[in-house]
């Protein structure tokens, strides 16, 4: 079961663009009379029931409609990679587990400092899709390590993990209450500079460790997700 972004909405009904209705039609074997779920990527749901092909684009008649609130914000900053397949992996995988804001970061280390930004957007909008997320992740442009510590976030539990501290620094698990947004730092191959990290703690980022073994940074940044959400599932459930 799969979700579909719909293009247009008039009332009880919807299109999509000729993209997705490509791939509906002639990958999914999708046709009149089938039901299929669509979103706006902010938390709507709709069940609809296809009727035809208007031009190139798939019109469907809505039947259903809910809101999926999304309660909780985990927001990811995380360095650029000379790999862009393993900086896609970690887009794909993060919109999987339902992070909510990407930010590509320029550090001292970061090698490649580049991003596709149209091929970026394609990779989470079809990983939303697949994983039955509602919630499209905003990815912003990619900004200088110096200029994202100039942003506040105040509001947020901010944690960076770095690799050289992970014996010293405290689980983040630990220091993760599960109530709060929260923003975790991620730095490149070779971690952050040592002034990048003073800066970062002189700012009130909380450092913490991801766990005993050395991540690559984007294995760490899929991961810093999960522990997140975990903390924020038990603190549900307390």
């Amino acid at each position: 079961m799969s979700l579909f972004f719909f293009q247009d909405r008039i009332e009880r009904t919807i299109y999509f663009d000729e993209e997705i209705s490509h791939h509906m039609t002639r990958s999914l074997r999708k046709k009149a009379g089938d039901i299929i779920y669509a979103t706006d990527g902010k938390g709507l749901i709709l069940t609809s029931t296809i009727e035809e092909m208007e031009g190139k684009k798939l019109r469907a008649h809505i039947t259903d409609e809910k809101i999926r609130n999304q309660k909780w914000k985990i927001t990811v900053a995380c360095s650029l990679l000379k790999s862009e397949n393993r900086f896609e992996n970690f887009l794909e995988k993060a919109t999987e587990l339902g992070v909510s804001e990407i930010i590509p970061l320029i550090c001292h280390r970061t090698i490649k400092p580049r991003i596709r930004m149209n091929r970026s957007e394609k990779i989470i909008k079809a990983a939303a899709q697949q994983s039955f997320n509602p919630h499209l992740p905003l990815l912003y442009p990619a900004i200088s390590f110096d200029e994202f510590l100039e942003e506040c976030y105040q509001d947020h539990e901010r944690f960076i993990a770095t690799a050289v501290d992970r014996h010293e620094a405290p689980p983040m698990e630990k220091k993760c209450s599960g109530q709060n947004p929260v923003i975790i730092l991620i730095g490149p191959e070779g971690d952050f500079s040592e002034e990048e990290k003073e800066k970062a703690t002189n700012n009130k980022w909380t450092p913490v460790s991801l766990g005993n073994t050395r991540l690559r940074t984007e294995t760490a940044a899929i991961s810093s997700v999960q522990i997140a959400k975990s903390c924020h599932y038990f603190n549900q459930n307390l």
